[in-house]
C-alpha cells in the first residue's frame, strides 16, 4: 500500500511509502521526535534520505538519526553546494568559522542596519544570490536554450561513501570551533559593535555549518552512499536530471557523477541557505488514477523579480495529479509557487507542515479549506499531529476505482 505522511515534528519531515520503498524527505529539527514518529510507522529502514537544504527545521533532525536510533539508511541525497565546502568543514573547521565571523565584522563595523529580522536575511540573500549567479556565469555561461541532457547511465552515477580526508578534525574539535567562533559573535554583540538582528544572523551560519558537517560524517561513519543534486547545474540549462525515473526525481537540480570541487567564493556566499535554491523533488505516477507527489521545501518554484518565472517543466509521462507540500510552511514569501504548480498540473491536496507562528500567509489561506491539509494550526491553536494521506482500491460501478483517504487538520484558518 501506498501513503504519505507529513510527521508531526516541528519542522518539515515527509514519509512516503511507494513500490515498496520508504523515503524520508527532510528531518524537521530534532531527531528524538523524527525518530519517535518514525517509529509510530514501524520504519526501521529508509531507502532513501533526502535533505533539501540546511535550514534548522529541514535539517536538524538528520544531524545525528544514525547514531541516536537504530534506523538504516539507503543512501542520503545532499545539496551538490555543501560538498564546495566540505573538506574545508572536515579538515579546518576553525578556518571556516574564522572566515565567518571575519566576514561579519567586515560588513558591519561600522553598524549600519536598522531594520528588521526578516528585512535582513532578504537583504543578505539577495546578496549571496547575486554573488552566486555572477560566480556561476563568470564560469560557465548559462545556456538554456541548450538540449535537455539525456538522462543519466544509472551505472554511471552510483552513490559513493563519502571518504574522510587525511587531517579530519574529530566530533571535539569540530564542536569547539563552532562554539568558539559563536561566543566570538556573542562578544561582538555584548559590547554593541553589531546590532542584533546581525548577530542572530551569523549564529545561524556558523549552526548551517556544524549541521552540514555533522551529516556528512554521519554518513561517512555509517558507509551510507551518497548522491549530490546541483541547483547551479540546473540552472545552467534549466533541465534536470539523475534520480530513480519512477521513484524520486529532481525538478531543479542535476545530478552529479563526482561532489563538485570548493569553489572560489566566501564561505558566507557558500553556506548561506536561500529559498530560491532549496532542492525540489517529484515522486511521479506514471497510473494517472493515483497522484504523483512535488515535495517543494522552502522554494518559489521561480526566478526573477518576486519569483515570476517560473522552471517548472513536468515530465510528460507523470501523472499531472498532484499531492504537493506547502512551499515554505504556508509563507508569503513564496506566493508564487501556488500558480506555477497551478499552471502545470491539478494541485488535488497541499499539505502544510512546519513553521512559525506567522504562518500560513494569505495565499495559501485563499486557497480552497477541501483542497489543504496540515499538522497543526498556530492560528487556530489546533495540536500537533500526523497529516496522513493513503489510498485504498474499490470500484465505482463495475469499473476499479482508487480511493484517497486523508487524516489530519483539514485547514481552515
Amino acid at each position: 500500500m501506498s501513503y504519505f505522511v507529513a510527521l508531526p515534528v516541528a519542522g518539515d519531515a515527509f514519509l512516503l511509502r511507494r513500490s515498496e520503498h520508504d523515503i524520508l524527505v527532510d528531518g524537521g529539527k530534532s531527531s528524538v521526535r523524527l525518530a519517535k514518529a518514525l517509529a509510530e510507522h514501524n520504519v526501521d529502514h529508509l531507502d532513501i534520505v533526502v535533505c533539501t537544504h540546511a535550514d534548522y527545521d529541514h535539517a536538524g533532525g538528520l544531524v545525528d538519526l544514525l547514531d541516536r536510533t537504530g534506523i538504516s539508511v539507503g543512501e542520503f541525497w545532499l545539496p551538490g553546494a555543501w560538498a564546495e565546502s566540505l573538506t574545508e568543514l572536515l579538515t579546518t573547521p576553525a578556518e571556516v568559522v574564522g572566515d565567518l565571523v571575519n566576514s561579519m565584522e567586515k560588513l558591519v563595523l561600522p553598524p549600519v542596519f536598522e531594520g528588521a529580522p526578516t528585512e535582513f536575511e532578504e537583504l543578505m540573500h539577495s546578496y549571496v544570490s547575486d554573488t552566486r549567479r555572477e560566480y556561476r556565469a563568470k564560469n560557465g555561461e548559462i545556456e538554456r536554450d541548450k538540449p535537455s541532457p539525456s538522462a543519466p547511465d544509472r551505472e554511471e552515477l552510483e552513490p559513493r561513501v563519502i571518504e574522510l580526508p587525511f587531517g579530519v578534525k574529530s566530533a571535539g574539535q569540530a564542536a569547539k570551533a563552532f562554539q568558539s567562533g559563536r561566543s566570538r559573535v556573542r562578544h561582538w554583540g555584548a559590547k554593541r559593535k553589531t546590532r542584533e538582528v546581525v548577530a542572530t544572523f551569523w549564529l545561524g551560519l556558523i549552526d548551517t555549518a556544524e549541521r552540514i558537517r555533522r551529516i556528512a560524517v554521519q554518513a561517512a561513519h555509517h558507509r551510507v552512499p551518497v548522491r549530490w543534486f546541483d541547483f547551479g547545474e540546473f540552472e545552467k540549462t534549466r533541465q534536470a536530471a539523475g534520480g530513480y525515473k519512477d521513484l524520486l526525481i529532481p525538478l531543479n537540480a542535476v545530478e552529479l557523477a563526482s561532489p563538485p570541487p570548493p569553489a572560489g567564493l566566501s564561505f558566507l556566499v557558500r553556506l548561506t541557505p536561500i529559498n530560491e535554491e532549496c532542492l525540489v523533488f517529484l515522486s511521479p505516477s506514471e497510473n494517472w488514477d493515483l497522484p504523483s507527489f512535488v515535495f517543494t521545501g522552502d522554494s518559489p518554484l521561480g526566478s526573477g523579480v518576486n519569483y515570476s518565472s517560473s522552471w517548472l517543466q513536468w515530465p510528460e509521462d507523470a501523472s499531472r495529479r498532484v499531492i504537493a507540500t506547502a512551499p515554505h510552511h504556508g509563507s508569503e514569501s513564496n506566493f508564487s509557487a501556488y500558480k506555477h504548480l497551478a499552471d502545470t498540473v491539478d494541485v488535488e491536496l497541499w499539505v502544510r507542515s512546519g513553521g512559525t507562528p506567522r504562518h500560513p500567509g494569505p495565499t495559501y489561506r485563499q486557497l480552497s479549506p477541501a483542497f489543504r491539509i496540515c499538522t497543526h494550526c498556530p492560528r487556530r491553536g489546533k495540536p500537533l499531529q500526523a497529516a496522513l494521506i493513503h489510498f485504498e482500491s474499490g470500484y465505482w460501478w463495475r469499473y476499479p476505482e482508487t480511493h484517497i483517504r486523508t487524516h489530519g487538520h483539514f485547514c481552515n484558518c
